[in-house]
């Protein structure tokens, strides 16, 4: 059977399907927090939003650290998870802000480095359907995650089936002005300890040159956990 991400994430912006007819115009995908810690220390907080409404799909994340560090960031999708905006705010300690549009095939990305600084324009020669995952925000790499699962993965009586050699995905990275290939391989199905009780999750490897990323999702294809051991950095669904 072909990959069906259930009721909850079919509708997400990536797999170019379309509401059934009796849907609401807005219908909330995923919604919560995600604690941020460091070594054990929790260092920040992630709180979001995804919407699947008539026209597309709007992400959005709000990520504050404990020393009042505050960043926002979102994403607008159409139904096949073509970029139509993307904003990236700094709020505090400084204030800045980046924004990346379509302009004819390709993204283009507006930088305000502050009040007092003037804007430039930095052009990326990637499509439209390029995905975002952007520093900081661990939203981003869940909808990357329901990509990959919706291109190529299938379940059965015996669980999730990913085919073929892992994936590489060309991202852009907003906020340093930049773009990376990160690559997506099903690992295993395992059992994880989360909020004092047993979980299955399917675990997956994101990986870039400079990361190691190890991502858990659970039954409903959410994200509940993610670890970079060599880091000592995780990410825990609250």
């Amino acid at each position: 059977m072909k990959f069906c991400l259930t009721s909850v994430v079919t509708i997400v912006m990536l797999a170019g399907l379309t509401l059934a007819a009796k849907a609401p115009s807005v219908q909330v995908v995923d919604s919560g927090s995600f604690g941020v810690y460091l070594n054990g220390k929790r260092v920040a907080t992630e709180s979001f939003k995804i919407e699947q409404r008539t026209e597309g799909s709007v992400a959005k994340s709000e990520l504050k650290a404990q020393d009042g560090a505050t960043q926002r960031s979102e994403m607008q999708l159409t139904e096949k998870g073509e970029i139509v905006h993307y904003t990236w705010q700094e709020l505090q300690p400084k204030k800045a802000t980046v924004s990346v549009d379509p302009k004819d095939e390709f993204l283009s990305e507006t930088v305000s480095a502050g009040p007092n600084e003037k804007t430039f324009s930095v052009p990326h020669m990637m499509p439209h359907t390029t995905p975002i995952l952007d520093d900081n925000f661990f939203l981003h790499r869940e909808i990357l995650l329901w990509r990959y699962l919706a291109s190529g993965c299938t379940t059965n009586t015996e669980g999730l089936k990913c085919a073929g050699a892992p994936q590489q995905f060309g991202v852009l990275v907003p906020a340093q002005h930049s773009s990376e290939t990160v690559t997506v391989d099903f690992k295993a199905r395992e059992r994880i300890s989360f909020h004092g009780n047993e979980l299955d999750c399917n675990a997956f490897r994101l990986s870039t040159d400079s990361s190691q990323w190890v991502v858990y999702l659970d039954s409903q294809q959410k994200l509940v956990r993610i670890v970079a051991p060599a880091a000592g950095v995780e990410v825990t669904r609250d």
